[in-house]
């Protein structure tokens, strides 16, 4: 089931890793399975060696008719089904884990970014957070299900193989016993020098992505001026230099591999001498001897799994300190409203409102505004002026930095969140629609409507005569970012959506901009019909849009130019 648990807030952990074994707690029953099955084959294990060393004995030392060996050989394929039958157990409780996890972490990153809004995210870019929100999330994946599973065996199973090897032959006791510590120390030696590779590789691939999403979103104007050869060169050097980072990293896993191997075979290869001499003098048994060889090397396997995931455990520190600092990210302040919206069209007052983008750059100042209830106030300027800025601290997407607005006389950040987005229709320049129906584009905003308001929100949006006309009506399906439909066609749609959002404010961000005199004049038509009964804030640079207006007013650079108002 979907973590049901609300976006986590608070204090950020110190220790991002901390972070990580505390969300491990969400899965402890899974983990203790993992360990718990582990276990459990560790004791098959040894079962496995007592009876292939007392048939060897039999056979070779006590000169056994095959026929006498027989139980112990029936028994041996019982154990080697038992602990296939725990592998399958161990594999799918490690893949619940993991996937319950994932969903966890994913959910509630997601609701925290919803909840952080564009405000909340100044400073993060798109394609970093996406990149935090897929591949990052995956990365905890191996430190929860194979790392600390891995930890607790390779305290546990060496142990409990020492605690059968030293009444057997205590001499290969004391070299397993003084030769496993090396393992976990060069395993940490050499992974200090990779922690930093993971995150130097994770800030590579973040850097990638963010390139790779500005060239997509760019590409019709890198067409455009013939720029495509260029991009795909440098494309092709940030690719390389992920390569190499990426070499690098897998360069110390080998390197770490090489040196857990080493010490493990040299540690097998002492207890196989001490044995042999043993046996050659006579004084130890085939079947001690065998019994303690066979477990040699399962006495380092669980050290030498640690040290292999030991770098899941720096894949997922590196990914926690990504996604830990946003899940505790503090909501920006006025976020905390809890009275509901207004339910009528409401009279919104800007009452010397200031707000600049990373402090220093663009945004608006000192603005004194008053937008009447039910009315259509226009906004004009040129670009960059401020006009979309405050379209964004009206819709509480931003907040301002000085100043208040007012919705019917109270503070908006009194307003619950998701009430006053619930009371408003915000229709960008550049709409966004789906690859699906066009009912279901038409939808996305109010999944409750009927087929009367559906068509009434059409006619409305005078965009019921061009649907009428498409062979599939309402059913047409459309393409990426509404491929199939014209400009302005796409534009009375997004008209008819907000309708049918039954909004009492209207946000209107260029509504008419690329469009030709007959898609202007129809959507002017339809913005007239909408008015009166929602208050609309209408922006705008053309003279004929701005016409639709029962008021306009002029920003220039930031500020309200009380001369140009009309």
């Amino acid at each position: 089931m979907p973590d049901e648990r609300p976006a986590t807030s608070g204090t950020a952990p110190a220790d991002a890793e901390q972070w990580l074994r505390g969300e491990a707690r969400s899965v402890h029953r899974h983990l203790r399975w993992i360990v718990g099955c582990a276990a459990v084959t560790g004791l098959l294990t040894i079962a496995q060696a007592l009876l292939l060393a007392t048939a060897c004995q039999r056979l070779i030392m006590e000169k056994s008719a095959p026929a006498a060996i027989i139980p112990l050989a029936v028994l041996l394929l019982v154990l080697a089904a038992g602990r296939g039958m725990v592998a399958i157990v161990l594999e799918q409780r490690s893949a619940a884990a993991a996937a319950r996890i994932k969903q966890s972490i994913r959910n509630r990153l997601y609701r925290k970014l919803q909840s952080l809004g564009p405000a909340g995210l100044v400073g993060h870019e798109s394609a970093p957070l996406a990149e935090t929100v897929t591949t990052g999330v995956d990365e905890l994946e191996p430190y929860i299900t194979r790392f600390l599973p891995q930890a607790v065996l390779a305290a546990l199973l060496p142990c409990l193989f020492l605690l059968v090897v030293l009444p057997a032959e205590w001499r290969a006791g004391l070299v397993l016993l003084f030769s496993a510590p090396f393992i976990p120390l060069f395993m940490v030696l050499i992974g200090r020098g990779s922690e930093r590779l993971h995150r130097r590789l994770w800030e590579r691939l973040s850097r990638m992505a963010g390139h790779l999403l500005d060239l997509v979103q760019g590409l019709p104007d890198l067409l455009i001026f013939g720029a495509v050869k260029h991009q795909a060169a440098a494309v092709a050097r940030i690719s390389a230099d992920y390569r190499i980072a990426t070499m690098a990293v897998l360069r110390v896993a080998f390197l770490s591999a090489l040196a857990l191997e080493f010490f493990a075979t040299v540690g097998t290869a002492v207890v196989a001498v001490i044995i042999g001499f043993r046996l050659l003098w006579g004084v130890l048994s085939l079947q001690e001897g065998l019994f303690v060889l066979l477990l040699a090397p399962e006495f380092y396997l669980p050290l030498r799994s640690l040290g292999l995931s030991y770098h899941a455990r720096l894949q997922g520190a590196a990914a926690a300190e990504r996604i830990a600092p946003l899940l505790y990210r503090p909501l920006p302040a006025g976020f905390e409203g809890t009275l509901p919206a207004a339910t009528t069209p409401p009279a919104v007052t800007f009452e010397n409102v200031s707000f600049r983008y990373g402090g220093s750059r663009g945004g608006v100042r000192e603005i004194t505004l008053i937008l009447p209830a039910g009315g259509i106030t226009a906004l004009a300027g040129e670009s960059g002026a401020g006009k979309t800025t405050l379209a964004r601290l009206l819709a509480g997407l931003v907040r301002p930095e000085a100043g208040r607005i007012l919705i019917d006389g109270r503070d908006l950040n009194e307003c619950a969140p998701a009430s006053w987005h619930a009371r408003l229709a915000w229709v960008p320049q550049a709409p966004y629609f789906t690859a699906a129906t066009i009912r279901e584009n038409l939808l996305l905003g109010s999944p409750d409507a009927d087929e009367a308001e559906i068509a009434a929100a059409l006619e409305a949006a005078s965009a019921a005569s061009f649907i009428a006309r498409l062979p599939q009506g309402l059913d047409t399906r459309l393409g990426d970012r509404g491929a199939g439909l014209s400009g302005g066609e796409l534009k009375r749609l997004a008209l008819a959506r907000a309708c049918l959002r039954r909004a009492v404010l209207l946000i209107l961000d260029e509504p008419t901009a690329g469009l030709d005199a007959d898609n202007e004049r129809l959507v002017c038509q339809a913005l007239q019909r909408l008015a009166g009964k929602r208050t609309v804030l209408l922006i705008s640079h053309r003279e004929a849009t701005l016409a639709c207006a029962d008021r306009v007013v002029e920003l220039v650079d930031g500020r309200i130019d009380r001369g140009g108002e009309r």
